[in-house]
């Protein structure tokens, strides 16, 4: 493909609306593959040098590379090690931002519907991630359950999209999909929800999830000094280590100096001694 004709599909590809389309934005949700956006079928990966690459682009690259099992990255040019797509993380904020351009454009063809009714959706919940039209955005936002989530239309997330990555949303279960996570198991040392907590942690301990990371914090921040101090103490002894491995290449030098200097002093002497008997049978042999 020539570089223009590159450059016209990437162009057509980025695009998304005159009023919410930025190259930052356009740039966040385009794999530098395929030069195509991100969907539910191409997944933003992150590599292991933290550049993105859509889920398809990776299985492509390891089924076409002759090394198995290495992605090569379009940005850096650098190697990643992986099976499959499935070897690397979501990018969970790309992976919003491009469902969320997706969903403004199926709004402004008016084939997005509210979750709660057959009204074309507007805005997006960004708690629980659900896309509702106004009406039912009013109710979400006056029940007490949902009353602290934030809501804000397609167009307001585009135009500012770091507020996705600012915003706490509810994890759910992965045994039980409809189920928030609301517990930590501190047995098993894992979120649960309560039909985990029920039905397979009878006999373990756990609490609340907000109280189990405020426990977790004060332990951590218990554990910080006792940290810096033995991080502190490795770094001196780093640099007491650094000191006598020079003090030891210099004596090193300074020894195989003066091994060089009794060397010569020997082999000028063996050389004085064979001039003396080398004069010795000459005049014998006179």
């Amino acid at each position: 493909m020539s570089k223009s004709k590159l450059k016209r599909t990437r162009s057509k590809a980025l695009y998304i609306d005159s009023e919410v389309s930025s190259d930052k934005l356009q740039d966040d949700i385009t794999c530098k593959g395929c030069f195509k956006e991100f969907t539910p079928n191409r997944i933003p990966k992150i590599l292991n040098c933290l550049h993105n690459l859509c889920s398809e682009c990776i299985n492509m690259s390891i089924e076409l590379n002759s090394d198995k099992n290495k992605v090569l990255c379009p940005t850096c040019k650098n190697h990643s090690v992986g099976k499959d797509a499935e070897t690397f993380r979501t990018h969970s904020y790309v992976h919003m931002l491009s469902d969320i351009a997706q969903c403004y454009r199926n709004q402004m063809s008016g084939s997005l519907k509210c979750i709660g009714c057959n009204n074309v959706a507007g805005l997006r919940c960004l708690t629980c991630n659900e896309n509702y039209c106004q009406e039912h955005t009013d109710f979400h936002v006056r029940s007490r359950a949902t009353s602290h989530h934030k809501v804000l239309s397609f167009k307001q997330i585009l135009n500012a999209p770091l507020i996705v990555s600012t915003i706490k949303r509810e994890e759910h279960c992965p045994n039980h999909k409809k189920k928030v996570l609301e517990f930590f198991c501190f047995t098993c040392k894992l979120p649960i929800c309560t039909v985990c907590a029920l039905a397979n942690h009878k006999g373990c301990i756990y609490e609340e999830l907000s109280i189990a990371v405020s426990a977790l914090k004060e332990k951590f921040d218990n554990l910080k000094p006792a940290f810096n101090r033995k991080a502190y103490n490795l770094k001196k002894m780093t640099s007491t280590l650094d000191t006598g491995m020079k003090q030891v290449e210099g004596d090193f030098g300074h020894s195989m100096a003066n091994v060089s200097d009794v060397t010569d002093k020997i082999m000028r002497q063996l050389r004085q001694k064979e001039s003396g008997i080398n004069l010795q049978i000459e005049d014998h042999m006179i």
